[in-house]
């Protein structure tokens, strides 16, 4: 079997809420869908992430880089030798990690139903249930965050992620002001998305973890010594998010500082299943954890096998609320947990009509 034709989409479509970080607000999200057709009859399906305005390259970027250098690197190629695959994508074009996963995906997907198995069976088969998840709530006045957050404790959710990294007292007033909404078995991840310096964050979460039912710091500053210095600072385990985007050098440097505690996994950063299972492999070692995001639609999916495949699984991350989905059936989280499918491959299937659709609007 070989590789006879690749196809990318750009898709765009719209959060249910906007998301609003210390990099600035988004409405939307732009990925690319590749389909990759085989000689025998399977195609293969992948999705990637353009990191644009504040992580990197551009969606029409991202693109060019799939048709471009990507695609003619492995055409005609036997899609089972996907470690050999990585090697003549990362020759023909070394920057483009993001493009690479949408094609990883793809290529395991094919195997997956080339061979009939889930594609968690070919990562080892499944020790964990799937991706962990958390409850997200976008940062708000108090008053308003506390009425969303009753409105899905109803539905299970005791674990809520918000950000932080607005500045020291803003932030200390703001936290102050929600926890006394809030009752006690309700915890809170707070991402600081590199907002503050080293010095904001030691006043800022030492105060916040004071206030209490804090579960997880996330990613509050840009370095990894300044995460080092703050793990020694903090009784609250430290996450590590952006600091991660080295791919398995990234956890090594990580590990060895020991500059976190958990690392959280956006997978569409390091170029797919291939190089995060090599990722989770060496924290395992360094006995680090991790969460494993899960984005939506055809990620969501990869995210969940290698989740379930993967026994440093253990931390909770936030299943991204879209208004719609590529998909033909919906693909959403059951009781906390995205449960990866057990049909082959990937186990999800694009709606033809719905692509065409975000691709015209897009």
């Amino acid at each position: 079997m070989k590789i006879a034709d690749i196809t990318s989409t750009i898709v765009n479509i719209s959060r249910s809420r906007d998301l609003a970080t210390a990099y600035g607000v988004s409405t939307s999200t732009n990925t690319v869908v590749v389909q990759v057709r085989t000689d025998g009859g399977i195609t293969g399906i992948g999705q990637t992430v353009a990191p644009a305005p504040w992580g990197g390259d551009a969606v029409e970027v991202v693109q060019h880089h799939i048709d471009r250098y990507l695609a003619p690197a492995i055409l005609g190629q036997d899609p089972f030798n996907i470690e050999r695959l990585h090697q003549r994508m990362f020759q023909a074009l070394r920057a483009a990690a993001n493009a690479r996963t949408a094609l990883d995906f793809a290529l395991w997907d094919i195997k997956g139903k080339a061979l009939g198995v889930p594609v968690y069976q070919l990562l080892g088969g499944a020790c964990m249930p799937g991706a962990l998840c958390h409850g997200f709530v976008e940062r708000d006045e108090p008053k308003a965050m506390a009425a969303r957050i009753e409105e899905l404790t109803a539905e299970g959710w005791t674990w809520f992620k918000t950000k932080i990294g607005f500045g020291v007292a803003e932030d200390l007033h703001w936290y102050n002001q929600l926890r006394a909404l809030v009752p006690d078995p309700i915890v809170f991840q707070l991402d600081g998305n590199t907002g503050y310096t080293l010095g904001e964050a030691v006043q800022s979460l030492t105060s916040l973890e004071r206030l209490g039912g804090i579960a997880l710091f996330e990613q509050p500053v840009e370095h990894i010594d300044e995460m080092a210095h703050l793990a020694t600072r903090l009784a609250t385990p430290l996450q590590a998010d952006e600091s991660t985007g080295g791919g398995p050098r990234s956890v090594y440097e990580i590990a060895r500082e020991r500059a976190a505690h958990v690392l959280h996994f956006k997978i569409h950063r390091y170029g797919g299943l291939l190089p995060s299972a090599r990722m989770a492999a060496i924290a395992e070692a360094a006995g680090l954890e991790i969460s494993v995001a899960p984005y939506f639609d055809i990620i969501a999916a990869a995210a969940a096998h290698l989740a379930a495949a993967t026994p440093i699984a253990k931390w909770p991350a936030g299943f991204s609320d879209m208004t719609d989905t590529i998909l033909a059936q919906p693909y959403e989280p059951d009781c906390l947990i995205l449960k990866p499918p057990t049909g082959p491959g990937l186990g999800v299937q694009i709606d033809e009509d719905k692509l065409a659709y975000f691709a015209a609007i897009a």
